[in-house]
């Protein structure tokens, strides 16, 4: 009889273990079994433990991408210092909020999303950025604490002042380009 039930267990557990490995090799899959919302199109490649304690606090919309290390935070660690001492406090603390990311949205790497904020559609967050903020729609925003820094229709300005033109269309061919265009050789 015991023979049968660690049987069944091990079956269970062979499952879930297939599962688990096969979601957290696919984030998005696996972030929204967490219950992360996330929409259609994004790129995630910031680690699945930089989404938090509270992940389905968390709602991402169609085509964003999110770079490497930008940690999203929505709750307030600090009441561990005092909660012990306060009446009505929760052993998870008492002051959480949620993130937004609306569509078509870029966040750079290692950017640190505070609770509470929104970032407005076809925006982006610049690398090693703070958002304490709101930030609105069509808009750009970098600095510690975030800041806006141009709007989406000047940056697109700006950038296609500065943009490479290329013709690659695969990797081996974008290397060729690139080391010419910048090193003047081969590489």
């Amino acid at each position: 009889m015991l023979k049968i039930i660690l049987s069944g267990i091990r079956k269970r557990w062979v499952f879930f273990k297939a599962y688990y490995i096969r979601c957290r090799a696919d984030k998005i899959k696996y972030l929204r079994f967490l219950g992360t919302r996330i929409g259609q199109g994004c790129s995630i490649y910031t680690e699945l433990h930089n989404f938090g304690t509270e992940p389905w606090l968390v709602e991402i919309g169609n085509n964003v991408t999110l770079g490497q290390g930008v940690l999203l935070i929505t709750h307030d660690g600090t009441s561990r210092l005092f909660r012990d001492n306060m009446p009505g406090m929760n052993p998870f603390g008492n002051r959480f909020g949620t993130i937004v990311i609306r569509d078509n949205c870029f966040i750079g790497n290692n950017a640190i999303l505070l609770p509470g904020i929104e970032i407005g559609p076809d925006s982006a967050v610049g690398a090693g950025s703070v958002v304490t903020r709101t930030v609105p729609p069509r808009t750009i925003v970098a600095g510690n604490p975030a800041r806006p820094i141009k709007t989406l229709d000047e940056y697109i300005e700006s950038y296609t002042q500065r943009m490479i033109p290329l013709e690659a269309r695969d990797r081996e061919v974008l290397r060729q380009e690139l080391t010419i265009k910048l090193w003047g050789e081969k590489r």
